[in-house]
């Protein structure tokens, strides 16, 4: 049974493979990880990602392969913001689709505001509870500028966490 240990030590290998330029060789141990992890998004963008960056060789994946590894990621994490963002970038830089591309950029751009958000508010909880109300003050009027960005009302939530402030 691989661990998450070995898998550190996987993408330790990969990064310094493809710090050193060596494309090929970090793309074999991403697939080398993927028979163990077969169902990692984070390891397939990494995959489609190293695809793009490798000499066009015969034999080697290729961009409709990098597609459907960020199609799969996409699928397999639907709130991660990483594989949406390279997925709109694959199709902006390489397909030249930016209408498509878009959309995908937006999906991103609204989860990683709720992500955000939600730091914001524990954040604010925190700095509430340890008497450090301007600051939680602060956090709390930033989650609310990023609620009102996604198109959501939250002032009922906000001046109950506002109440709680006092």
């Amino acid at each position: 049974m691989k661990t998450a240990r070995s898998l550190k030590r996987g993408l330790t290998k990969v990064w310094k493979l493809q710090d050193d330029r060596r494309y090929d060789l970090a793309l074999k141990e991403v697939d080398s990880l993927l028979e163990d992890w077969p169902g990692n998004a984070q390891l397939l963008v990494l995959r489609a990602e190293l695809i793009q960056l490798q000499e066009d060789e015969e034999g080697s994946p290729s961009l409709e392969d990098a597609k459907n590894d960020l199609k799969r990621a996409v699928a397999l994490d639907e709130l991660s913001p990483n594989a949406l963002i390279e997925m709109g970038y694959f199709l902006f830089k390489v397909e030249d689709d930016a209408k498509a591309a878009s959309k995908y950029f937006q999906r991103a751009i609204k989860q990683s505001r709720e992500f955000l958000r939600e730091a914001l508010l524990g954040q604010a909880e925190l700095l509430s509870e340890q008497d450090q109300k301007e600051e939680a003050l602060a956090c709390l009027l930033e989650a609310y500028r990023l609620r009102t960005q996604n198109g959501h009302s939250i002032e009922r939530d906000l001046l109950e966490r506002l109440k709680a402030l006092q």
